[in-house]
């Protein structure tokens, strides 16, 4: 029994099973892509760390910005030539703050390589999120709603769910 547990424990640990928030995939034409202002030289990986401060307006619905990376397809488990667990390429949550939460400002680190060494970019996006209801209610879904920018400098972000309720994020680069 005590093999089933550890064996147990070690599938939680490398497939990550648990319980995830639900939402619906991301649709990057209703999102606005975000980049490092660090260029990315192809020999290291450095990250832009920008501040962002994020303020809701009162309402009934639950509302979330979110910050995704594109991750490609690859293998997180080789073992001797043959891929044991392989990530499906797809958008995954880099940063989220959403209308429920006591404090929604903190810094977001923007990769300005996709890997070590690359000289790739990544890409990243913001997106906006309603949830009809409370964002406690995990049987409810996050619903995508489009995100506009309203300034450059400040960089500052808006959002509106079906409902009235707004949202607003501004992003402050070092």
């Amino acid at each position: 029994m005590e093999f089933m547990s550890s064996q147990y424990l070690a599938l939680l640990l490398i497939f990550g099973l648990g319980h995830h928030p639900t939402r619906e995939a991301v649709d990057v034409a209703r999102s606005v892509q975000l980049s490092s202002r660090i260029p990315c030289d192809g020999h290291t990986a450095p990250e832009d760390d920008v501040s962002v401060k994020v303020t809701f307006s009162s309402g009934e619905w639950a509302r979330q910005f979110a910050v995704d990376r594109f991750q490609k397809e690859s293998c997180e488990l080789d073992v001797k030539g043959k891929c044991l667990h392989k990530q499906k390429e797809e958008w995954r949550g880099v940063w989220s703050a959403a209308s429920v939460q006591p404090s929604a400002n903190g810094m977001v680190s923007l990769g300005s390589c996709y890997a070590w060494g690359s000289s790739e970019r990544p890409q990243y996006i913001l997106s906006g999120w309603y949830k009809e209801g409370a964002a406690a209610d995990t049987k409810i879904e996050w619903k995508q709603t489009s995100i506009k920018q309203v300034s450059s400098r400040p960089e500052v972000y808006e959002l509106t769910d079906p409902h009235g309720g707004t949202a607003r994020l501004e992003i402050t680069r070092w």
